[in-house]
């Protein structure tokens, strides 16, 4: 017997996105064999994993002014006291996969956000907030300017990063949020980023 169920856009294009069959899949980058340029050793299979280690605003005049108003650490980080940002994820789907590409990215949040999320950090007992408005404060050259993009944080447990939604729009970035990307789009990102990537 079939059961039907109902998905709301969002979820139906999700489950679109997976079921979708590209030419290339994901199993065709399985023999793909890349360099990280963080710990400097190859690796074989997709690499699914960029990141940015501080937010676009943070400038080398920021280094060495580490006070109450002013800190960068792995997590979250605040400029005089006046502009605070953190550190994220956005989950970009991959045509015909279960899996995602995911983009370790900065993004605002206003001081009151902020400070909650200071307050409630690695405590297993919070409530979790709700979604947090914010610009995306990483620049993205694969996809042209992508400061002030709007997103929305979304707190997940404690050690686990919080997941960024990207509002619609005809921006190539939020394109790719909504609709996916395909493993061969992976593949040149892959070319792009790393220090070298041999099939």
């Amino acid at each position: 017997m079939c059961k039907i169920v109902l998905l709301c856009t969002e979820c139906y294009e999700r489950s679109r996105i997976r079921n979708t069959h590209p030419s290339i899949s994901l199993d065709d980058l399985a023999n793909l064999e890349w360099k990280c340029g963080t710990c400097d050793e190859w690796h074989t299979g997709p690499c699914l994993d960029f990141g940015y280690a501080k937010p676009h605003y943070w400038t080398a005049g920021c280094e060495g002014r580490d006070t109450n108003g002013t800190f960068l650490n792995s997590d979250y980080c605040s400029i005089d006291g006046r502009d605070f940002f953190l550190r994220g994820v956005i989950n970009i789907p991959i045509i015909g996969a279960g899996e995602s590409f995911r983009w370790g990215v900065w993004g605002s949040v206003s001081r009151e956000n902020f400070e909650t999320l200071l307050r409630i950090d690695g405590d297993p007992e919070h409530e979790k907030p709700k979604p947090m408005f914010s610009w995306l404060s990483t620049d993205i050259p694969e996809y042209g300017n992508t400061l002030n993009i709007k997103m929305h944080a979304h707190i997940q447990e404690p050690g686990t990063r919080p997941h960024f939604w990207i509002e619609r729009s005809d921006h190539p970035l939020s394109l790719d949020f909504h609709r996916g990307i395909t493993p061969e789009r992976l593949k040149q990102l892959m070319i792009t980023l790393l220090p070298a990537v041999e099939s």
